[in-house]
């Protein structure tokens, strides 16, 4: 068989429908066999590196030595892996087990790479020199025609799961394919359904309320506090849940009578999760610390300023998420609004910080220049002289230094006249997020404070990743069981069966007569609240979806 003729064989016994236009989808987004490949071995490389680099560094070397020698064999210690300590050795063998399993999933994926590659090649004709810079609507495009001249691919798969013909393969159809799972998730931050907080001990209300300046009591932390950790917990614990093998909504999910019994399965899959989580927080806290080093230090110390730089939470990207919106339309969307972002937080009158920060730059700057400028009188003492002990010239010029930087970047370009009202109209064009809260106050600090816990400095994020691998297994056994039945309840009410599709999230088919709110533009009324999706959610998916789909066809 030729490649075209093994290609098209594929397409014809295709048998995930969605699993398959996923993998479409991630190899467009991968840019293509190549970039994908060096993509996946530069993971494994990393994961080794840090693996093997850490272990080298924490059970290999003999410090008290390291003082008093002056080549490295003097301190390596001679087969050391046999004479680690026996958490070191279990942690070692833990990331040596996970990295054997990597290295597996990478041997089996080659092939399936190849496939995706000759399909792109030879049935869409999309050569390898193309992909990084054709659009995703022309790949849609050439799907639908694919499909016309060989619908048998789909009339099998609806057969299988559906039992009914495949009538169409439009943008609309391919995005809730692909983002069936994600759609699920989207609507449920949405309506607020996930209680990710943990309650403050009583005897420690008092002074959390106050130093958080929330009052006299604060009662609960860690709303705004999504982490990748709890993140993926969430999708385990809820999508592999509503969703079966066959990537179809179970259908046990459908009816009423199920309820309490898929209530408590669901309280029991949080329970068992945060008892797995609290099992390996200690492997995930060592290896993200150790990759963290690795990869940021050089950073830091090239650019102390960077420190401060910001970008969006995990919560913030749930919240800006829209309805079959797929990953690199909304990274554009981020990608737009973070310059805009940076600039109202950074530009935001601030005359205590400013003055205070013009002042530890203005000490840090008096200290350097005095130790540069003894340094180029006396050369020597650069590296030798002592200012305090054990502490020369070079470790003070590095500290006083970084100070500096981080100072002067906290503060605002003077010559820049900045609007926070204009700012933010500006950010929320791109972002489509403006709760009702925030109307008529952009100018105002409550706004202000909003905002930034949205867009958080890269340093809090890293320290609530560390934190979060510790408090969610608490998430999963306290708080999370309490969601179960409201959870459950949306799965049931907001799943509808469309002609082709199968069973996905009602506000992806942007059913207005449903879920429409007149203030967001709907043509209806919907009588009750809780069938509209929050701040017109839906209807701005609606009109971003047929901004970046020009062939859209919405089925309502």
């Amino acid at each position: 068989m030729t490649a075209k003729e093994r290609a098209l064989w594929r397409w014809v016994n295709v048998n995930d429908l969605d699993g398959f236009l996923h993998q479409v989808y991630l190899y467009y987004v991968g840019k293509g066999i190549w970039a994908i490949g060096l993509e996946r071995t530069l993971n494994l490389l990393t994961i080794g590196w840090v693996t093997g680099f850490s272990t080298f560094l924490i059970g290999c070397i003999d410090y008290p030595r390291l003082w008093h020698s002056h080549h490295l064999s003097e301190v390596v210690i001679p087969q050391c892996t046999s004479r680690l300590s026996g958490f070191t050795l279990l942690v070692f063998i833990a990331f040596v087990g996970f990295y054997a399993l990597r290295v597996v999933r990478f041997g089996m994926g080659i092939r399936r790479l190849w496939e995706m590659h000759e399909f792109y090649t030879e049935l869409l004709e999309v050569p390898e020199s193309d992909i990084q810079t054709i659009p995703w609507h022309a790949i849609v495009s050439r799907l639908s025609a694919l499909r016309a001249t060989h619908p048998s691919a789909l009339a099998s798969r609806a057969g299988a799961h559906a039992g009914i013909p495949v009538e169409r393969l439009d943008a609309h159809d391919v995005a809730n394919r692909i983002m069936r799972e994600e759609n699920y998730l989207i609507a449920l931050f949405n309506k607020d359904l996930l209680d990710i907080s943990l309650p403050v001990p009583r005897f420690l209300q008092g002074p959390v309320g106050r130093l958080l300046g929330k009052g006299a009591r604060k009662k609960r932390f860690g709303k705004s506090m999504l982490t990748q950790t709890l993140e993926w917990n969430l999708g385990f614990c809820l999508l592999g849940f509503l969703f079966g093998r066959d990537g179809q909504v179970r259908r046990a999910f459908l009816t009423e009578r199920n309820k309490k019994e898929l209530v408590e399965a669901l309280k029991r899959r949080f329970l068992l999760m945060g008892l797995i989580n609290a099992v390996f927080a200690p492997f995930i806290v060592c290896y993200l610390l150790m990759y963290s080093f690795f990869r940021y230090f050089e950073e830091y110390h090239k650019n102390p300023s960077s420190i401060g730089s910001r970008q969006f939470t995990p919560l913030a990207r749930w919240k800006f998420r829209e309805f079959n919106e797929l990953p690199h339309h909304f990274q554009q969307r981020l990608a737009q609004a973070h310059p805009l972002a940076d600039q109202y937080i950074n530009h935001y009158p601030k005359a205590k910080t400013v003055l205070l920060s013009r002042f530890i730059a203005f000490l840090a700057g008096s200290f350097a220049a005095v130790l540069i400028l003894f340094s180029l009188i006396d050369p020597d003492a650069f590296l030798h002289f002592e200012i305090t002990p054990g502490r020369t010239v070079l470790f003070y010029i590095g500290i006083f230094g970084t100070i500096l930087a981080v100072a002067r970047g906290m503060l605002p370009d003077e010559n820049r006249v900045v609007d926070p009202e204009l700012l933010m109209r500006e950010i929320i064009e791109h972002t489509h997020y403006m709760p009702a809260e925030w109307k008529d106050k952009l100018h105002s600090t409550e706004v202000h404070v909003a905002f930034g816990k949205l867009f958080q400095m890269k340093v809090i994020l890293f320290l609530q990743e560390i934190f979060s691998v510790l408090i969610t297994p608490f998430v999963l056994w306290y708080t999370l069981p309490k969601c179960a039945g409201p959870v459950v309840d949306f799965f049931r009410e907001f799943t509808i069966h469309v002609d082709g599709l199968g069973y996905v999230c009602s506000f992806a088919v942007f059913d207005f007569k449903r879920h429409g709110d007149p203030n967001f533009g709907a043509p209806v009324q919907v009588q009750e609240d809780r069938w509209k999706s929050a701040e017109g959610k839906m209807e701005k998916s609606f009109m971003t979806f047929a901004a970046v789909s020009p062939t859209t066809s919405s089925h309502r």
